[in-house]
């Protein structure tokens, strides 16, 4: 083991750097033999906690994917900001993963119709920029209020009703 660790000046390693302490800045480095400045633990390489972590800090995930692998998530902000970064054509949303129930649901912002849609689709979250929308999905509410109303042709807007469709009959009960 003696010849494993190493002594230079004030600072100890263990096979160079498998295990490294930096005593003049309080830092130490797993698989590294110089931690990051600012930085008082500093690991090369995946991590495993095997029970509780509390960060009372700012916590920062710098990486393409984060797994969230939690039966209830709690958040406490007002607010969920999607697409902090701007990208522009990306659609935006939620989607909610129905497994062997049938295609999935998303509530989410079309860039191509610039519109919020509820849809059935056979996307599955893995693409950033598109979702491909399979059907509408039903949508029920106890009181809707809105400016115009559109559909099947049909526009009403304040007391005014009219339509793009020709031959049909409009019927008013």
């Amino acid at each position: 083991m003696a010849s494993n660790l190493v002594r230079d000046g004030v600072d100890l390693a263990f096979q160079t750097n498998l295990l490294y302490l930096d005593i003049i800045n309080s830092r130490v480095g797993i698989k590294t033999a110089s931690p990051g400045a600012g930085l008082a633990l500093d690991v090369n390489g995946s991590a495993r906690v095997q029970s509780d972590l509390e960060v009372t800090g700012d916590l920062t995930v710098s990486g393409n994917t984060t797994l969230v692998n939690t039966t209830n998530m709690e958040v406490e902000d007002n607010m969920l900001l999607l697409n902090s970064t701007g990208s522009v054509g990306n659609d935006a949303g939620i989607m909610i993963n129905r497994g062997s129930a049938g295609n999935n649901a998303a509530f989410y912002w079309d860039e191509d119709d610039d519109t919020f849609k509820l849809v059935v689709t056979t996307s599955d979250g893995s693409t950033v920029t598109e979702i491909t929308d399979s059907a509408f999905a039903n949508f029920k509410v106890n009181d809707l209020t809105a400016n115009s109303f559109i559909t099947d042709g049909i526009t009403i807007t304040d007391n005014s009703i009219s339509t793009t469709r020709t031959n049909d009959d409009l019927v008013l009960n």
